[in-house]
């Protein structure tokens, strides 16, 4: 069995909405108008509530009140669009996966942390499109989330075996399944047609030293996972952030050209934005902090 031979498996059972798939066709095409998006956007009142919710949050800080979807759209960009739309539709597309493997809240309060925490880290390194990161770091685990869904017998046994440890768990699926959830995460994104970049830092994020290309974003999102594990909800309830001893890969973060004196910030900064974007994406999912 490959990742492709699961993914094809689940491509029926977790393929993006409707809307997600023609909004996407819109903004890769070259006469596309804020008009022909706002009519697609505005047949889904959920995605029209929370991009109105995204243009109006502290984190764009807009003077003044939007009230349209035509001008949310303008305000924050085709990119962030783009983002917006397949964060809320993959979180629709995973919401029935089985309680016993994980909570869902839990997982996605890391994924979309770890998404801003590599936002946020490319706009340090003044990369000129870092809007994309967002998506990487947010789907960097989806993978994980196909083998509860597909092979939750195996990966009891993957569980068992580990303990839970990050790296014996990688080493478990490699040798239960022969590969891993990024691999698998990787191949999911393919069928999606998703960019090539998101392909990329998802495949890579745990060797990013084998990545061959795009090796600015997927040593991103490596270090973005590591930072956004030690951001627990337990850390966002008591809005205090405990101490971080960095686990990534030192020639990852050299790659960076970054000052470690930059990671207190970069949580900080990386913690507000994360809850508030997280209850955008995700409603009532902060209500457990």
């Amino acid at each position: 069995m490959t990742p492709d031979d699961l993914v094809q498996e689940v491509s029926s059972l977790f393929s993006l909405p409707e809307v997600a798939v023609r909004v996407n066709e819109l903004l890769d095409a070259p006469n596309t108008t804020i008009q022909d998006l706002s009519e697609v956007i505005q047949l889904d009142a959920g995605l029209t509530s929370r991009l109105l919710r995204l243009a109006n949050s502290a984190y764009y800080g807009l003077p003044s009140k939007v009230e349209t979807v035509s001008l949310a759209i303008t305000m924050i960009g085709q990119r962030t669009l783009r983002d917006l739309v397949l964060s809320t539709s993959v979180v629709s597309v995973f919401k029935d996966i089985p309680a016993e493997f994980v909570d869902m809240r839990d997982f996605w309060d890391n994924s979309t942390t770890c998404g801003v925490v590599a936002r946020n880290l490319g706009r340090l390194c003044r990369m000129r499109d870092s809007e994309h990161l967002f998506i990487a770091g947010l789907l960097h685990a989806v993978g994980r989330l196909v083998f509860y869904a597909r092979r939750p017998q195996q990966y009891r046994e993957v569980l068992r075996a580990s303990g839970l440890d990050r790296q014996a768990l990688v080493a478990e699926e490699r040798r239960v399944f022969g590969f891993t959830y990024a691999d698998l995460g990787a191949a999911l994104l393919r069928a999606w047609r998703l960019p090539e970049v998101l392909h990329a830092a998802v495949a890579h994020h745990l060797e990013p030293g084998r990545a061959t290309v795009y090796t600015r974003e997927v040593a991103i999102v490596h270090v973005a996972r590591d930072v956004a594990d030690g951001l627990t909800p337990d850390i966002k309830a008591h809005a205090s952030l405990a101490d971080y001893t960095p686990g990534f890969d030192a020639e990852a973060w050299e790659s960076l050209g970054l000052d470690t004196a930059v990671l207190p910030d970069l949580r900080q900064t990386s913690l507000y934005q994360a809850f508030e974007v997280l209850e955008i994406i995700n409603p009532r999912a902060t209500l457990i902090y």
